[in-house]
């Protein structure tokens, strides 16, 4: 009896697998070649459907004779196509652009029902073309900044794009650019990012409930994919401004099955100020960055992706004269390398093998005469991966994978030498770690109300004599209220293995990247959520409310009184305590029409408490910023001119500053006296609010053969002096007749007006 069923039941599963058959295959642009990311492949009738993958590839199983699909994208026509269900099909989809009225355009990436409909929170698809339309200081379109400006993402302070994401720190965001780690992703020691918006192709901000392939740091998560080069014919962009230029240049070289892209940026104030020095002194600062990919369709089951990133900041001063020669030269930089081939073993499971180089490393020379003195830190990263997509039916998306990645730490090394002596070298000693998980994801629709993503990530780590291994356990459930709503509810816990001991506020090219150790534990987050997402007038309208809290243990900070400047034993200047962190953010996004944008409004909090700082009580975290709300239109009045702005506005950062100041005697009551800084706690002080409205304006001209056009940028337009640190000071107050203490604010930035030629051909 029981053969007898086992057989009955192995010929029921195998009637189930002959009745179902799989239709799957790529979705592109048609004028350019490139993979659609996000593209919606449905069964209208069936109301089932699938998204293409971060590489454009789709599989759709169903158990039906005949079927009819669907295929869309945001400003893409839509395409059909009819098929008999009695085999497996592969077909590859290329979609049209869209040619329709002004109060038509669509200018967002972002799926229509997405928002609502998968079973994922805390996630944004950042659009790109959105973001080359606002204004931005100096004209330098900045994906960074343009992060700060949606709700739960707060800015590092004035003109820094630095950013915080829900109440966690700078080192807790992971910034991936074609998957190879960017531990530095600033020029300008902050101000200004170095993605260069012309080689972007998507990007997605993760804020919570973190898919189980990603993983390292708690606050969020930023994937960043470079264009892949138009296979079809040539194109070129670039922009002309006051203080830099850039040129993208793209095309294919073989067509249809290879293709290349380029891109280069200069930032050039060293030429510009140079002949405004005197003789002898030679004086400036540059940054450059250049990006290059290049994809090949090996055939219809392999393709091969080869991309990399080159970028370096320099700071110089020389100065020569009779008797000597003084010179001081700091420069630093990003270098990441990837390699990812692509395979297809059959129309329902997808694969990706990737190679990653990345590489961090900061250099100061400061040399007078014959005397120089060099130093050195940095890190180094070979990373080797592969990913899984597979999918059993259009209700059940699995992803699985390995990652494995070697890490070097280069502490900071000092190199010296005189006149009198040869070089003499004190290296710090270097850390080689490993680092390495295994992780699967399942996508399920349990009906077509009920929703649910759950994961699990077995991060496992080492550092010398030191192990840390554990789970990581993510969900996310989502219920459809109706056609155009829907709640969800998420939790995510996240496990941090490498640390950066910042200097500062800002993001200095020195700050020093340290792994977990027996001393310095793996930072650990637990963060939940709820929301509630709903779409508007036929989907032109995006709402969303999402409240969060997020408890952190094994948070880092410096002891009073720490040394941390080019320390190889920087831990023993470290504190460990908790941290945690809670708020609520209100999204309104305009999609359709002549005017888009966006009213992002956060309010939150978010705290430390350390036994040893503050006498073990709790403290608002420098970053926690109470209210923090964003503002963004596009206006497009016509096909050649079209008005951009941003108002921001935010609650002041906490500081640690001296509340009074008493004189106080050395030796008993005796002279001498010096002053003694009395402190009311740490983070004791805020900074007055922070707010301004940036301006812009663009003048496009298409012709047959390229298009150009003219942006004007006004950044802080009602030259706000907003704060950007204060110091204490004494002033004479007339009525006591005495001087008073008092604390001073230093603006940085006012009124700055800029104009940028671009070009596209």
């Amino acid at each position: 009896m029981k053969k007898f069923l086992l057989i009955l039941l192995f010929i029921f599963f195998a009637l189930q697998l002959r009745a179902q058959k799989t239709i799957s295959g790529y979705v592109r642009n048609a004028s350019s070649g490139e993979i659609l990311v996000g593209a919606i492949v449905a069964e209208p009738q069936l109301k089932t459907g699938t998204y293409t993958n971060s590489y454009g590839f789709y599989s759709l199983t169903l158990k039906v004779d005949s079927v009819k699909i669907r295929v869309d994208y945001p400003g893409f026509n839509s395409q059909f196509v009819a098929l008999a269900m009695d085999q497996n099909h592969s077909i590859d989809f290329s979609l049209t652009e869209k040619e329709i009225s002004l109060d038509e355009v669509v200018i967002t990436e972002q799926k229509s029902r997405e928002n609502v409909d998968k079973a994922s929170m805390g996630a944004i698809d950042v659009n790109v073309t959105e973001i080359e339309m606002l204004p931005f200081i100096g004209g330098e379109k900045d994906l960074l900044k343009g992060i700060q400006l949606l709700p739960g993402v707060q800015s590092g302070g004035e003109a820094s794009a630095g950013y915080y994401v829900r109440g966690g720190g700078a080192d807790q965001n992971l910034i991936l650019m074609d998957e190879a780690i960017v531990y530095n992703p600033f020029h300008m020691a902050g101000y200004v990012s170095i993605f260069n918006t012309d080689a972007i192709r998507n990007v997605t901000l993760y804020k919570g409930s973190f898919p189980a392939n990603f993983g390292g740091r708690l606050s969020s998560i930023l994937d960043i994919g470079m264009k892949e080069g138009n296979m079809k014919e040539f194109h070129g962009e670039g922009g002309i401004g006051l203080i830099s230029s850039k040129i993208t240049v793209e095309g294919p070289i073989i067509k249809d099955k290879a293709s290349f892209m380029v891109s280069g940026r200069r930032f050039y104030w060293d030429l510009l100020i140079q002949p405004f020095l005197p003789k002898g002194q030679s004086f400036g600062y540059h940054f450059n960055d250049f990006n290059a990919k290049i994809n090949y369709r090996i055939s219809d089951k392999d393709r091969l992706f080869i991309s990399g990133y080159y970028g370096r900041d320099k700071i110089y001063n020389e100065t020569k004269t009779v008797q000597d020669t003084s010179l001081l030269n700091m420069n630093w930089g990003n270098i990441t390398f990837t390699a990812r081939w692509n395979h297809l073993f059959g129309p329902k499971l997808f694969s990706n093998a990737t190679f990653i180089y990345s590489n961090f490393d900061y250099k100061v020379t400061q040399a007078f005469g014959k005397d120089a003195t060099v130093l050195f830190s940095g890190i180094e990263d070979l990373n080797g991966k592969i990913d899984f997509d597979y999918y059993p039916t259009p209700r059940h998306k699995i992803k699985f994978g390995l990652n494995y990645i070697y890490h070097t730490f280069t502490p900071s090394s000092t190199r010296v030498k005189t006149a009198q002596s040869d070089t003499l070298e004190v290296q710090g000693k270097s850390k080689f770690v490993h680092e390495s998980a295994a992780y699967i994801n399942d996508e399920i629709s349990v009906t077509d109300r009920l929703g649910v993503n759950i994961g699990l990530r077995a991060p496992f780590f080492v550092s010398g004599q030191t192990t840390y291994y554990g789970l990581e356990p993510r969900l996310t459930v989502k219920y459809t209220l109706g056609p155009n709503r829907s709640v969800k509810a998420g939790y995510t816990m996240m496990n941090q293995y490498v640390n950066l001991v910042s200097s500062s506020v800002i993001s200095l090219p020195f700050d020093i990247w340290t792994p977990s150790s027996n001393i310095v534990k793996p930072q650990l987050a637990h963060q939940g959520a709820i929301g509630y997402f709903q779409n508007l007038r036929n989907d032109q309208y995006e709402a969303s409310v999402e409240l969060y809290y997020k408890q952190m243990s094994n948070q880092i900070d410096y002891r009073e009184g720490a040394n941390f400047f080019f320390r190889d034993d920087i831990e023993s200047e470290l504190v460990f305590g908790k941290g945690w962190a809670y708020g609520g953010e209100f999204f309104l996004r305009k999609r359709a029409g002549r005017l888009t944008g966006w009213i992002g409004y956060t309010l939150s909090w978010s705290w430390r408490q350390f036994d040893e700082l503050n006498l073990g009580r709790p403290y608002p975290a420098k970053y926690d910023r109470r209210h923090d709300l964003s503002i963004v239109t596009v206006y497009k009045f016509n096909e050649k001119w079209s008005f951009s702005s941003a108002f921001v506005y935010g609650s002041g950062h906490w500081l640690t500053v001296p509340s009074g100041r008493l004189l106080v005697p050395i030796n008993g009551w005796a002279d001498p006296f010096a002053w003694y800084d009395d402190f009311s706690g740490r983070n004791g002080y805020r900074l007055k609010s922070y707010h301004r409205l940036d301006l812009g304006l663009r003048y496009v001209v298409k012709k047959p053969k390229y298009t150009y056009a003219w942006h004007i940028d006004i950044y802080n337009s009602y030259n706000r002096r907003n704060p950007f640190f204060v110091y204490q000071d004494f002033a004479f107050d007339q009525r006591a007749n005495a001087n008073q203490f008092v604390t001073r604010q230093v603006s940085l930035l006012p009124m700055i007006p800029s104009l940028t030629y671009v070009f596209n051909f």
